[in-house]
């Protein structure tokens, strides 16, 4: 198949994969979308004992830390006043009595809730001010505030006093709007249902009071304690004149307590704050202006990189002329795009050029393969022989081998060699292979990009091609950095904008099918093509020829000289095979003396008993070991049988630090 043709049918079934990875992407969201819920809030506050790891709402709660009952921790009183404006403002003001145990620490802390779900497309808001806290004790007081995304957390304390200790006494207060439930179709009246305790406490609390007063007379009074859900009574709860008076002896750590006071309907002017509800799949709403948006730029970006490596990743080739010629000196030949072209078998290797760099040419890449045949090449040449290492056993294969230098580099040798020799050697005149595992990796990388060096100054390629690879790399990784980042950040930041996560998507897929193809950017000159096509006969012939078609020439040790470049093609083993067939047949083959080994018994016997196997093992062993790496809801009434614990506004808890 022609490059241009594999070109094609990659880049089709790229964008084929990006079209189903959209269309999946959009199914999962549309599947993903929650059902409708009922609306439902509530408002808790908690206070605790021990510093949080995070700020939750009371529809997680703050996680139980058991050192803190271990501490001996615990709020012996907890009275809160709760005085609502005829504006639904509410000022509260809690006064408590904190025991730290035997585990002194800053001060309590104390979670407001600030957002809570109220419908499918809306969030109940609770917004806080003036806020104060002071200790009667002369503990330190003062209040250091963080926001959270459905919560603010309260420090009380002095961040460089952690030894506050014994039972402190604390007031807090705050002012706060958004609490009030006017009346609808749940509850006739107005009401305020609270959850005075949420699920986050971490510690038990015991002797607790609430004093609810209002611009009106209250015309109920009810509370409710335990798990979430749960509709047991709390110790007391009574109409007392504009509000309302409860009491419960002990709140257990996990448990709430809500309190709902009732007042006639339109007693408070206020309306529950709304803010649009997060959605965290709105963000990958494929039905948006944002994702049609997503759409375009994956198709735009799938098409500019698609369009982009067909033309430039596509081999040039001489026009007119057989595949494989070269024009002759002086002469002009037209060239262009690189069709199918037939080859022809040929009988000897490209002129001038080595099995490192025949090897480079037919797939682009440098590989530790074609390093290997470069020394096996070297050592044809006679710069280096090859020894087996004995084994204790003779009859077993062999493992090792040393390689001694016999020559020092000249300068006949092109740099990539010279770069290759003077790093297997390192100064020394022989070395293991097995030792290269551990000292050549490192210099594999250098001997690599000479190699690419060459080819490229040969004027096979047009640029690099490693060069050319790294930086659609770079551009893909990029690229697809740049789609996590787009795709992350609205889900995180919860922007509301439906679909704007899907550019992300878009982004990332066109990031991954920049990457996909970039092992298609190199491209071949003409001239480059036409010695391919010289290589790629050569391959045809070394992987066809039979042992009466192999052509000698006189004094020429054929098997030696074309044995580097069937390692590179993968055809080493049958290229021995030919040639021990050959001597069994009694034909005088040249015995190499650039590798030695213990098939030295007689002079046929070399090919027919083992060094087919031997080169193999070596070509396989010494890829490995030169590429080897180096050691080293809101809103719901409280009344008529339908309130429970955990069902009022806010939602919170607390810890000490």
């Amino acid at each position: 198949m022609s490059r241009s043709r594999g070109l094609r049918r990659a880049a089709a079934a790229a964008l084929t994969g990006v079209g189903l990875v959209a269309a999946v992407t959009g199914g999962l969201v549309a599947s993903a979308r929650p059902a409708t819920a009922a609306p439902h809030a509530a408002v808790t506050t908690g206070l605790a004992t021990t510093a949080p790891t995070g700020i939750q709402t009371a529809s997680t709660g703050l996680s139980h830390r058991p050192g803190d009952m271990t501490a001996g921790r615990e709020v012996t009183r907890y009275d809160v006043r709760a005085d609502v404006g005829a504006d639904g403002r509410t000022r509260v003001t809690i006064d408590l009595d904190f025991d730290f145990g035997n585990d002194p620490g800053h001060g309590p802390y104390l979670t407001l809730t600030t957002r809570q779900r109220y419908d499918d497309s809306h969030d109940r808001l609770y917004q806080y001010s003036d806020i104060t806290a002071s200790s009667p004790t002369g503990a330190p007081a003062h209040v250091n505030k963080e926001n959270d995304r459905d919560a603010i957390v309260l420090r009380i304390g002095d961040p460089k006093n952690g030894d506050v200790q014994g039972v402190q006494t604390y007031r807090i207060a705050y002012t706060v709007d958004g609490w009030v439930n006017p009346a609808n179709s749940q509850h006739a009246g107005d009401e305020l249902y609270w959850n005075v305790i949420g699920s986050g406490w971490v510690v038990p609390i015991s002797h607790l009071s609430l004093v609810v007063t209002g611009p009106a007379s209250a015309v109920g009074a009810a509370c409710y304690v335990g798990s979430y859900g749960s509709s047991d009574p709390c110790t007391s709860a009574a109409v007392q004149g504009t509000g309302g008076r409860f009491t419960q002896d002990v709140v257990d750590v996990g448990q709430q307590w809500s309190v709902v006071t009732g007042w006639p309907a339109g007693t408070f002017r206020s309306q529950p704050i709304l803010g649009p509800r997060y959605d965290p799949t709105a963000a990958l709403e494929p039905f948006s202006v944002a994702g049609g948006a997503a759409l375009v730029v994956l198709v735009l970006g799938a098409v500019v990189v698609v369009r982009r490596v067909l033309r430039t990743g596509r081999d040039q080739a001489y026009l007119g002329l057989t595949p494989g010629l070269r024009p002759a000196s002086g002469q002009q030949v037209a060239t262009g795009l690189r069709g199918r072209q037939a080859v022809a078998v040929q009988f000897t290797p490209p002129e001038g050029t080595g099995p490192g760099a025949v090897g480079t040419l037919v797939d682009e890449r440098a590989n530790a393969v074609d390093v290997t045949a470069t020394l096996v090449d070297l050592a044809v040449r006679g710069y280096l022989r090859i020894e087996e290492v004995p084994r204790r056993d003779p009859n077993k294969k062999p493992k090792d081998w040393t390689l001694v230098q016999l020559r020092d580099a000249g300068p006949e040798l092109l740099p990539f060699e010279t770069a290759l020799l003077g790093s297997v050697f390192a100064g020394r005149r022989q070395v293991r292979l097995s030792e290269l595992r551990t000292t050549f990796a490192a210099s594999m990388a250098a001997v690599q990009s000479s190699l690419y060096q060459h080819v490229t100054e040969r004027g096979w390629f047009r640029s690099d091609p490693q060069a050319v690879r790294n930086r659609w790399r770079v551009g893909g990784g990029l690229l697809s950095a740049g789609g996590i980042i787009a795709l992350v950040a609205p889900l995180t930041a919860r922007v509301q904008v439906r679909g704007v996560s899907l550019i992300g998507v878009a982004i990332l897929l066109v990031g991954l099918l920049t990457l996909v193809l970039a092992r298609r950017a190199p491209a071949r000159t003409a001239d480059g093509t036409a010695v391919l096509a010289q290589a790629l006969g050569f391959r045809q012939y070394l992987a066809t020829a039979e042992a009466n078609q192999i052509r000698f020439e006189e004094g020429q040790d054929i098997f030696s000289r074309y044995l580097p470049y069937a390692i590179v093609f993968g055809l080493a083993d049958r290229w021995a095979r030919v040639f021990a067939e050959l001597a069994a047949r009694g034909r005088a083959v040249p015995q190499p003396t650039w590798y030695t080994g213990y098939y030295n018994v007689g002079a046929g016997m070399f090919w027919a008993q083992s060094f087919a196997g031997a080169m193999d093992r070596f070509s396989t062993i010494a890829t490995q070991s030169l590429s080897a790496p180096t050691p080293g809801s809101s809103g719901g009434s409280g009344f008529g049988g339908g309130g429970f614990s955990g069902g009022g506004v806010g939602g919170g808890g607390g810890g000490g630090w």
